[in-house]
């Protein structure tokens, strides 16, 4: 079994018990219903009845001992019963387009035996609604507690969901417990302990005295099953009970003997409650199980308003007795006799018609299509059973005295087996039907089916446009979660840029104008001055008079612009702060505070002679800053402009140091350097007191550009010969390329090697 309708069940009140059928007799005879195990089988009851055995049979009870558990509400054995026989799904409807409480009407009207289950597409909880015989019962299991509900309470909350709900036919076998007896000694002990039972007993035993066309052994073998399977019209009654008491082999009884034996069951019970002989008691045996129209009709007949449940019951209480009080009513003699072949499948077709779905859809409403053959024969049916009607209402047969329901009109006109053996004997039969009206019926029949099966392949195609639809909505719905998503991701982010953009406000100076980087370094122009001519210089340091820390202390790099730098932001910052950081600002302080010092220490006075020299002339710095040199084309000498990222000038202008600059992540490539030993060598051509070209990078030189300055100084990087890293002119003439790199704030010379 299940195993959370297990866990469900062993919540309810239990105890134990022994002795197999005898100890749970002692149990349910109060009109028990619940579950019950061995600890390996289930059965479950209403009323005391058996209604389903899941994992075992019944006869493992016989001599078992195990635990009861009483259910809060006789709707849950109902439901699980059904649930573990596993019913056969009939039809999904939708809320909105089929509302619960019109199916819950039909499926009454119907005397539908299964349950609905409205649990897709719903979040707040399981709904169900069990039926048997038309009468309803709800239960629910609401939140994710499973909260149980049940009733009315249950069915309203059902009935208020949206979702889709789907629709279970099942077949119930309603049975009594066995006492451990024979099935003699069960009838007998029934018959003396319930007047009731003892009355339709005696009722089917005259009917089987009636002569037959069936053989005797035949009806005496049937005798005990009064309804067969137990449908929505079996009536399920006391007689009908004690009768199945008597055989465990009931399930395996043909359909011929139960129509026979429901029939004059029936009949001997409406004959003994009219007569008198039940004793007048309208109400039921104790442990009669209320399940099934019949049984329904019974009470109404009986005029026992007392024994109704808290059930809902169906709208057509007496649908299965107008068939019953036209077969008691009959002049005819010969309307108790058996009926034949015909008559039996007859009966079971209204049998199976009660147990089918009632269409909620009108169009689906004519059922299956029959052959011409059996439409023929159900007019005739229809014709002759018309007749008997309408006699049994002349006569006042009904016992309420009302007019029947639709569902009893359409039972009562149904084929019974009075109606049969009449036609049969010729003694109130019409005969077979007018052709010409048979082929009308017919035509509209086919019409009608047409015009359905048009109808069905309408829904289906609005079925499958729905489910695009929705396949649609779902895309589009997941499409906008993940908009929704980037939306607040870009909300995120939004927020974030404004708070940064807040900060670098709270931290901008309070300037007036703004210039770009580029703007301010072509502007600008720095200076080499001293606090005190007294104090260190350069040219103290140039003769290693003074040390490194005096010159810092005396030496200022000052710097005069083309703008006014009052209330200037360069970059977000004040000017002043800007320019100290630039590549160009560091380079000189390099340069004159730190180079003399590094060449003099590692003793390259005199490699570096030309380059060590100028030191001392530095006067300012140009930062983009061009120089003019002197070219002769044709015989004719030629002025040009060239720039660099930096000029070092002395107070009289002469360029001493050019420098390209690289304050990117790339490296230095190799045409910089073929660029800058082309311009230096211009440059010493037209320029005595030129005595070096810096390559400054803050990443670091590519081979090629390595290669380059190798081959431009003439004899490699590391030559012996008495000025290094020099590119020669002419005897006397000439310079020094340098390669520079920046490494966290400080330079570094790498070529030549110091």
């Amino acid at each position: 079994m299940d195993a959370q309708r297990r866990e469900a069940i062993t919540e309810w009140d239990d105890r134990s018990f022994s002795d197999g059928f005898a100890g749970l007799r002692r149990i349910v005879d109060d009109g028990f219903s619940g579950a019950a195990t061995d600890g390996t089988g289930w059965i479950f009851l209403v009323d005391g009845r058996v209604i389903g055995v899941v994992d075992a049979t019944l006869d493992a009870f016989a001599d078992a001992a195990g635990t009861v558990y009483r259910a809060p509400d006789e709707a849950l054995p109902v439901l699980f019963a059904m649930q573990e026989l596993g019913g056969e799904p009939r039809a999904k409807y939708y809320t909105k387009d089929t509302p619960l409480r019109e199916a819950d009407q039909k499926l009454s009207q119907g005397g539908f035996t299964g349950y609905i289950e409205l649990s897709e597409n719903v979040l707040s909880g399981d709904y169900y609604v069990a039926y048997t015989g038309g009468e309803s019962m709800a239960a629910a299991y609401v939140g994710n507690a499973r909260r149980l509900e049940t009733g009315d309470d249950a069915f309203d909350l059902a009935a208020d969901e949206v979702g889709i709900y789907t629709v279970y036919e099942v077949d119930l076998d309603v049975r009594p417990l066995p006492d451990g007896d024979d099935a003699k000694d069960a009838d007998d002990a029934s018959a003396a302990t319930d007047p009731t039972e003892t009355a339709g007993s005696d009722g089917a035993s005259d009917a089987d005295e009636e002569p037959t066309d069936e053989p005797s052994d035949t009806e005496s073998d049937a005798e005990p099953e009064t309804a067969g399977d137990d449908g929505p019209a079996s009536a399920v009654g006391p007689a009908a009970s004690a009768a199945r008491d008597g055989d465990s082999t009931a399930a395996s009884r043909s359909d011929e003997s139960a129509g026979v034996d429901a029939e004059a069951a029936a009949d001997d019970r409406d004959k003994a409650v009219s007569s008198g002989e039940a004793g007048g008691s309208g109400g039921s045996a104790p442990d009669e199980v209320r399940i099934g129209d019949a049984e329904t009709a019974e009470r109404d007949a009986d005029g026992s308003p007392g024994a109704d449940r808290a059930r809902r019951s169906p709208s057509d209480p007496e649908g299965a007795t107008a068939s019953e009080s036209d077969a008691r009513d009959s002049p005819d003699p010969d309307a108790a006799d058996a009926p034949d072949s015909e008559n039996v499948f007859s009966e079971e077709a209204e049998w199976r018609e009660q147990k089918s779905i009632p269409a909620l859809d009108p169009s689906e409403a004519g059922g299956e299509p029959q052959r011409p053959d059996e439409r023929r024969a159900a007019a005739s049916q229809r014709s002759r059973s018309g007749e008997d009607r309408g006699r049994a209402e002349r006569s006042g047969s009904n016992a309420n005295g009302g007019s029947p329901s639709p569902r009893s009109t359409e039972t009562a006109s149904g084929p019974s087996a009075v109606s049969k053996r009449e036609g049969r004997d010729g003694r109130g039969g019409q005969g077979d039907a007018d052709p010409e009206r048979l082929r009308k019926l017919e035509a509209a029949l086919e019409e009608t089916e047409t015009e359905r099966q048009s109808l069905a392949d309408e829904r289906d195609r609005l079925a499958a446009e729905r489910e695009e639809v929705e396949s649609e909505r779902d895309e589009l719905a997941d499409e906008v979660d993940r908009l929704e998503s980037e939306v607040d991701e870009l909300k995120e982010e939004r927020d974030r840029l404004r708070s940064e953009l807040s900060n670098a406000k709270e931290r901008l100076p309070d300037a007036e104008r703004t210039l770009t980087p580029a703007e301010a370094r072509n502007g600008t122009n720095l200076f080499i001055r001293y606090d005190s001519k007294e104090g260190a210089t350069l040219a103290d340091a140039h003769e290693g008079s003074v040390d490194r820390e005096a010159l810092r202390e005396n030496l200022r790099v000052e710097h005069h612009t083309s703008f006014e730098t009052e209330g200037l932001a360069v970059d977000g910052r004040p000017f002043a702060e800007f320019l100290e950081d630039t590549i160009e600002y560091g380079f000189t302080r390099w340069l004159v505070e730190d180079l003399p010092f590094e060449v003099r220490g590692t003793g390259n006075e005199g490699t570096l002679r030309d380059l060590y020299d100028a030191l001392p002339e530095i006067d300012r710095a140009e930062i983009g800053g061009t120089v003019s040199i002197e070219l002769r084309e044709g015989g004719e000498e030629v002025r040009e402009q060239r720039s660099f990222d930096l000029v070092l000038r002395d107070r009289m202008g002469h360029p001493l140091f050019v420098a390209d600059l690289n304050d990117s992540r790339d490296p230095t490539p190799e045409g910089t350097l073929e660029s800058l030993v082309e311009n230096g060598r211009d440059i010493a051509g037209s320029n005595e007191t030129f005595a070096g070209a810096f390559a400054v990078t803050e990443s670091f030189f590519e081979p090629g550009a390595l290669e380059t300055a190798s081959d431009a100084v003439g004899g490699g990087l590391f030559s012996r010969s008495k000025r290094a890293s020099f590119v020669k002119l002419s005897r006397k003439q000439g310079y020094h390329l340098c390669l520079v790199e920046a490494r966290d704030g400080g330079f570094h010379m790498t070529v030549p090697d110091l």
